[in-house]
């Protein structure tokens, strides 16, 4: 019996959407083509908080690594990457500089760009990727824009979440109920929440914070509203627990000041919370359009105030965009499809390898409008 091509995913073993969208990936795939593998990275020289919901096993590892030479990462590294043929996701300046030392030829080399901090990473390792998608549109446009001679490996598919089928009790009398849903880190904007609290407490309105997570802000941002009675934290255990708490909600604030297309702003907009965003990427507004929340610009609270407000005294309008929130994941974000769709592109990985081309130095491409230099360049990337 034939083996499967190998998927190998590599993931990071921290508590965020980067985890999450590969596991929704997984999870919600279309067949059994692939036998798959996850590698979780675990920075041990990062502060931050730890996944608590990854099941490991042979399948799915960590792999700790410190501030040591980046060498001898790659060296300790590449014992697990197998030679199977198949499919390398990556994400990462850790494996692709292993994949750059330690070649994998029977391995198709895909890049997932979650955000703008990661773009630098498609040039930087252009020449061993194979295909680089990102789910956020602006982002994509970057990275056209930055390889322009590589537009047809570079692919825009959004990612997606779990379609909720529930009806909602909407709303209509009772304060509006505030929900953060991110890493409690200074990046996500969780200082900002007291100050729009402020803000809206200077003008009367009443509303309850629902702050979901952890991370390693948490204690020292406790500390920073225990004067307020109107903050209540969670912390559900699985992504079930996480949806039937969101189900409860009206408002999804995220103040961050750099993201993608966040996993949590999804799974609110599942089930009709009304999202109130900074403008941490353009390409947000293709997805937070006008009909259904809002954008505005990085550390304006004043406004975000200004749109709870709003909503908390225009309760026809929060119901109808709750609404138009479900249909939009129902239309556009249904994990089933999205993930079929990245899915049908892992499974063309033969057809999606490119040549692994040498570096040539400056004073080498001279050489090239010799006929038999160029037949030679080409016999010898093919044996890499």
């Amino acid at each position: 019996m034939q083996s499967k091509p190998e998927l190998l995913v590599f993931s990071i073993y921290l508590m965020g959407g980067g985890a999450s969208f590969h596991r929704n990936m997984i999870d919600n795939r279309p067949d059994n083509f692939f036998d798959i593998k996850c590698i979780y990275l675990n920075p041990l020289h990062w502060h931050a908080k730890r996944s608590d919901d990854v099941a490991l096993d042979e399948n799915n590892i960590v792999f700790e690594f410190s501030e040591e030479p980046s060498n001898e990462v790659s060296s300790r590294l590449e014992k697990l990457i197998s030679e199977k043929e198949g499919v390398v996701i990556t994400n990462f300046d850790t494996e692709l500089a292993t994949l750059n030392t330690y070649k994998r030829k029977k391995k198709t080399i895909f890049f997932i760009c979650q955000d703008d901090a990661y773009i630098y990473l498609a040039k930087k390792y252009n020449f061993i990727i194979d295909v680089i998608i990102t789910h956020n549109i602006t982002v994509y446009e970057e990275i056209c824009g930055l390889l322009p001679n590589r537009k047809k490996d570079i692919h825009f598919i959004p990612h997606g979440v779990i379609v909720q089928h529930f009806e909602r009790n909407h709303n209509l009398n009772n304060k509006l109920r505030l929900v953060f849903l991110a890493r409690h880190v200074k990046l996500k904007g969780i200082y900002d929440l007291p100050k729009i609290d402020d803000e809206l407490k200077k003008r009367n309105i009443e509303v309850e914070w629902i702050i979901f997570g952890d991370g390693e802000e948490k204690q020292n941002f406790i500390k920073e509203v225990k004067s307020k009675d109107n903050f209540k934290f969670l912390l559900p255990k699985t992504t079930e627990d996480v949806i039937e708490a969101l189900k409860m909600t009206d408002v999804y604030v995220l103040p961050s000041s750099l993201d993608g297309l966040p996993v949590s702003l999804l799974e609110s907009m599942s089930v009709g919370c009304v999202p109130i965003v900074y403008n941490f990427s353009e390409g947000i507004k293709s997805v937070i359009t006008s009909d259904i929340g809002f954008v505005v610009e990085k550390g304006d609270v004043i406004s975000v105030a200004d749109k709870i407000e709003f909503l908390s005294k225009n309760r026809n309008e929060l119901k109808k965009r709750s609404i138009a929130c479900s249909k939009k994941i129902f239309q556009e974000y249904d994990i089933k499809k999205q993930s079929n769709h990245y899915f049908s592109l892992y499974k063309n990985y033969k057809k999606l390898k490119k040549l692994r081309y040498l570096k040539l130095k400056n004073n080498v491409k001279k050489y090239f409008n010799f006929k038999f230099v160029r037949i030679f360049y080409h016999f010898v990337n093919k044996q890499l």
